[in-house]
């Protein structure tokens, strides 16, 4: 680092802290347009609800009035208990459709309901109104249609009996609001000029809208029409105008639904409040800090680069070093690996010939005596044939005891080694420890499938897989508490599984049972599992035991078969890799 790039470091400083600045800035105007579009939602929410409720409410008054028109009891109880729920409610109206009054006022086809004719000569004048006091009475028997206000808006209710709004008109102390009307016929009577009503609501606009104690300072919200005019307004505490270079925020939301339009204006000016002061504070120090820290720590640098660059040739020196010693020291590890696996091969494959001989020899030279014994006693009960004498039956015990210790050796010598591994092949020496371990016995369902070319394989292969299935058979009965047992023999060149592609074998011994802590228990209680495993990894194999999915235990190993495979030959060489990774338990 040259002193020379310290103004440039300088200049990038302050264009960082302008970012920053205006990042900060940026938070504050979208935190608060983001507070500004949810109280818009929230606006408009509460004025659709209550434009809703208007509807409603109206509906349910048409269909109160056509049923029951004469009943001005119910008529008037249910409109007073819905202004009362209800306070934005004015009063509720119900105009009636009226002959011309006089020849001069239309003709009385003009006073049909064709709702395709506009020409309509006829009057509607109020015949209910609810709150009815002295500052409403006036309105009763008053012509609405005459009225220039309502004329369009009784005529189109007319018409379509749709809800419809009139246009916004005072209601007096300083109020405003709007009509909704909704033509009708009475229930169960042909449509005629005689049963035609109008309902309407008066609504004051000032009840539209939420109370406004949740707004900032500097904010508005306009109630408008269709139109554009102001029907309602709210202010928060503070109108004063901010400085004209900050940003004005402005949010429209528009209701348009049932009957009812209106536009809903939401206007925050942007001011010196909104501005987080505290935080530019911290960014500004933090920045100045950081500038001071940073010329400091390169004046540093500079000071120091001459010494670095002695201490990094040390240091490239020692690295290359120690990247011999560590090369050597791993050569040395492979090299103790893969011994450690041909030893554990030898172990194996001496331990096998050592039961293979000790097989033979039960075979041979106990089996042989045994039978001669056997010989003798039935010499002996052929001599003396008499079931109750004494010779007869101690040649009986003589020939029972024999035969028992044939069994007991016969499988001492299935153990040891299965004369169908030799004489059958694979499948029918695994078919033989089932048989052996008599699963039915102990309740346990045995799933088995075999495929690939099973029989074809040396004598590694054969008794490495049957010593697993054994051992994991072994495992289970004493253990594992199981109902059913899944083993599957698979021999395949097609895909890849644990890192092991082309000619291989895999074996999956699965259980239901109750399963172990495998961290804790799979390697460092007994040698049942390590001998397990130090097999398949002593002919280049994976092993891997892991849960059954919510149950159980399962033991998956993956062998290549190299060229020798299919050979007899019961030596193999240990292949010269790396120790695989161990599995996830």
């Amino acid at each position: 680092m040259q002193r020379s790039y310290f103004p440039f470091i300088t200049a990038g400083w302050l264009i960082l802290t302008l970012i920053m600045v205006g990042f900060s800035l940026y938070a504050d105007y979208s935190r608060l347009k983001k507070n500004l579009n949810n109280d818009a939602h929230f606006v408009y929410s509460s004025v659709y609800e209550k434009a809703y409720i208007n509807e409603v409410l109206l509906q349910s008054f048409t269909v109160l009035v056509s049923s029951t028109p004469n009943d001005q009891e119910s008529i008037r109880s249910f409109a007073n208990e819905m202004r009362k729920r209800y306070p934005h409610i004015e009063r509720l109206q119900i105009q009636q459709q009226h002959h011309p009054l006089s020849p001069n006022f239309g003709s009385a086809e003009n006073y049909s309901v064709d709702p395709t004719k506009d020409n309509l000569k006829a009057s509607f004048p109020v015949i209910f109104i609810e709150p009815l006091n002295p500052d409403t009475r006036y309105l009763l028997n008053k012509d609405l249609l005459a009225d220039p206000l309502f004329t369009d808006t009784i005529r189109f209710a007319r018409k379509y009996h749709q809800p419809v709004t009139s246009p916004p008109f005072p209601l007096g102390n300083n109020k405003t609001g709007y009509g909704l009307f909704l033509a009708f016929f009475e229930r169960n009577t042909a449509p005629s000029g005689n049963n035609l009503l109008i309902a309407s609501l008066v609504i004051n606009t000032a009840g539209m809208l939420p109370n406004t104690s949740f707004l900032s300072e500097h904010t508005s919200i306009s109630l408008m029409d269709e139109k554009g005019k102001i029907l309602d307004q709210h202010h928060s505490d503070e109108v004063t105008r901010p400085p004209i270079w900050l940003p004005q925020l402005v949010e429209t939301r528009t209701v348009n639904r049932f009957g009812q339009t209106f536009k809903i204006e939401i206007v925050h000016n942007f001011g010196a409040k909104n501005i987080n002061l505290g935080m530019l504070l911290i960014l500004l120090s933090a920045s100045l800090a950081v500038y001071f820290m940073l010329i400091a720590y390169l004046q540093q640098k500079v000071k120091t680069a001459v010494e670095q660059s002695s201490i990094y040739a040390t240091l490239k020196n020692e690295r290359q070093q120690l990247e011999t010693r560590i090369h050597t020291r791993t050569r040395e590890l492979r090299d103790q690996l893969i011994e450690n696996r041909r030893l554990t091969h030898q172990v194996l494959a001496v331990q096998e010939r050592e039961r293979r001989n000790l097989s033979r020899e039960l075979h041979d030279e106990l089996g042989q005596s045994l039978t001669a014994i056997r010989t003798d006693a039935k010499i002996l009960k052929r001599i003396h044939p008499e079931e109750n004498s004494l010779v007869n039956q101690t040649a009986e015990s003589i020939d029972a005891i024999a035969q028992n210790i044939y069994d007991v050796t016969y499988g001492m010598m299935r153990t040891l080694r299965p004369s169908a591994l030799d004489d059958l092949g694979l499948v029918d020496a695994i078919q033989e420890c089932i048989v052996s371990n008599r699963f039915a016995e102990h309740g346990i369902t045995l799933h088995s499938d075999y495929r690939g070319a099973l029989n074809e394989m040396s004598e590694d292969y054969n008794i490495t897989l049957f010593r697993l299935a054994q051992e994991a058979f072994s495992n289970i009965i004493k253990y594992a508490h199981a109902r059913n047992i899944w083993l599957d023999i698979h021999r395949t060149s097609q895909g890849q599984r644990k890192e092991i592609s082309g000619d291989r074998l895999e074996l999956m011994i699965s259980d239901d049972g109750c399963g172990f802590d495998i961290e804790k228990d799979a390697f460092k209680k007994g040698f049942g599992l390590i001998g397990m495993r130090e097999r398949v990894r002593a002919l280049g194999g994976v092993f891997q035991i892991s849960k059954n999915h919510d149950r159980g235990t399962r033991i998956i190993a993956v062998i290549p078969l190299g060229p020798e495979a299919a050979s007899g030959d019961s030596e193999m060489a240990i292949p010269a890799q790396e120790e695989p990774t161990e599995p996830a338990h």
